[in-house]
C-alpha cells in the first residue's frame, strides 16, 4: 500500500516524480509536466495530479521557497539542473495548481474523505509561495 496524505509529498507518486526528475537530470520535465496538465482536456487523474503538484512544488523550491516536506536529497541537487524559476514558469505552475483545485480526481478523493479543506490550505500555501 502506498503513502497518502494531504501534503504534496505525502504520496508515493509525487516522491517518485521528483526523484526521477533529479536522477534523470531533466529540468525540462518540470515545464513538460506542467504544460501537459494544463493542456489536458477533461479530468486530471490522481497520478497526473501527483506529478503536476510535484512539478509545481519544484518550481517553488527553485525560487527558494520549498515546502517543509520537499525531499532533502532532490532539494540539495536542484541547483545542479541550472533551471530558472522564471515568471512564466511560476505562472504556469499556479495555473496548474488552480486547475487541480477546481476539478480533478484528487480533489474528488479529498472531498470524499472529508479532507478537502486541509488539502485546499496546502495548495493555497503553494500558490502563495509561487506568487511571491
Amino acid at each position: 500500500m502506498g503513502t497518502w496524505g494531504t501534503r504534496n509529498f505525502e504520496n508515493d507518486g509525487s516522491l517518485d516524480w521528483v526523484f526521477e526528475m533529479i536522477d534523470a537530470k531533466d529540468g525540462g520535465l518540470i515545464a513538460d509536466t506542467l504544460q501537459f496538465s494544463l493542456n489536458k482536456d477533461g479530468l486530471l487523474d490522481t497520478s497526473e495530479c501527483e506529478d503536476a503538484l510535484a512539478a509545481a512544488e519544484t518550481v517553488a523550491a527553485l525560487t527558494g521557497k520549498p515546502s517543509e516536506d520537499y525531499p532533502e536529497t532532490p532539494l540539495e541537487k536542484l541547483d545542479s539542473l541550472n533551471i530558472l524559476a522564471t515568471l512564466a514558469l511560476r505562472k504556469l505552475a499556479i495555473s496548474v495548481v488552480e486547475k487541480i483545485k477546481l476539478n480533478s480526481e484528487m480533489k474528488q478523493t479529498f472531498t470524499d474523505s472529508g479532507e478537502v479543506e486541509a488539502w485546499f490550505a496546502i495548495q493555497d500555501e503553494l500558490i502563495k509561495r509561487l506568487s511571491l
